[in-house]
């Protein structure tokens, strides 16, 4: 019985040790030293002293002054349950994860095969303003011959400033078009053209769209939903980059209408 009871522990996760002191400390209501179990168990001292440590803070044992007991069986049980199952989850995520890479790598291809249709994803969602701001720096730090940007008040300017300013020194065409509402905006504005950018004020009173647009190739974008003088909090939906040459050709003329009708600042 003891030599099942062994093997059946060891298949729930216990070393060869752990099973022993367990079985030992179950035959013992008063608990038992270290050295009791080590006599009993038949394994070194410092094994024993090793093996009672990891079984405490797995919680599979308890401690009375210098007298180590077991817990009932039903407790260590389920405690040995539950670290299988961590186990597993950890195991059947990461399957997961692997499932839905090869989804995504082959599910294109299948279809593509059997009806002409790539149904890849053409834009890449961004989590908010804060990680649209770091994509727009880093597609305008590449940036080699031309620069679109389409604002309001160009209130993240400050976010993009540096590379926006070493792209036009570069001899990045740069194109600017936004509203000068107040001074900070005029500013702004003032700054971009004394280094070179074209700078012009829509004549749109709200464009529900604003976005960077580099080379013709690289397009990060916003659409709002409401606009701030209609809620303190003006909502808008999540940000997306793409290279896609349809969704770009979209962008791309709708700014180039809005740049033939604006006003020169």
């Amino acid at each position: 019985m003891v030599d099942k009871n062994l093997t059946l522990l060891r298949s729930l996760g216990l070393s060869k040790p752990e099973a022993l002191v367990y079985l030992t400390l179950v035959k013992n209501p008063k608990g038992e030293t270290v050295e009791e179990v080590s006599a009993e168990c038949g394994l070194p001292l410092s094994s024993v002293q090793t093996t009672l440590v990891k079984m405490f803070e797995k919680g599979l044992i308890k401690v009375e002054g210098n007298r180590f007991e077991a817990l009932t069986p039903k407790q260590a049980l389920d405690v040995l349950i539950k670290r299988k199952e961590e186990v597993l989850e950890r195991k059947l995520a990461a399957a997961r994860n692997l499932a839905l890479s090869l989804e995504k790598s082959l599910e294109p291809l299948y279809w593509e095969k059997r009806l002409g249709l790539r149904p890849e994803e053409i834009l890449q969602p961004l989590e908010d303003l804060n990680a649209m701001e770091v994509q727009t720096a880093k597609i305008i730090s590449s940036a080699k011959r031309e620069l679109f940007i389409f604002a309001e008040s160009f209130g993240w300017y400050e976010k993009v400033r540096r590379e926006l300013l070493k792209a036009i020194d570069q001899g990045v065409k740069s194109k600017v078009l936004m509203m000068v509402v107040d001074k900070s905006s005029a500013k702004r504005a003032s700054e971009l053209k004394r280094h070179g950018a074209e700078v012009k004020r829509c004549a749109e009173e709200w464009y529900p769209v604003r976005g960077t647009l580099v080379d013709n190739e690289k397009l990060v974008f916003l659409i709002w939903a409401t606009r701030k003088k209609d809620m303190p909090t003006p909502i808008y939906y999540k940000p997306h980059y793409t290279t896609n040459a349809g969704l770009i050709r979209i962008f791309a003329d709708a700014f180039q209408r809005r740049w033939e009708m604006a006003k020169t600042i």
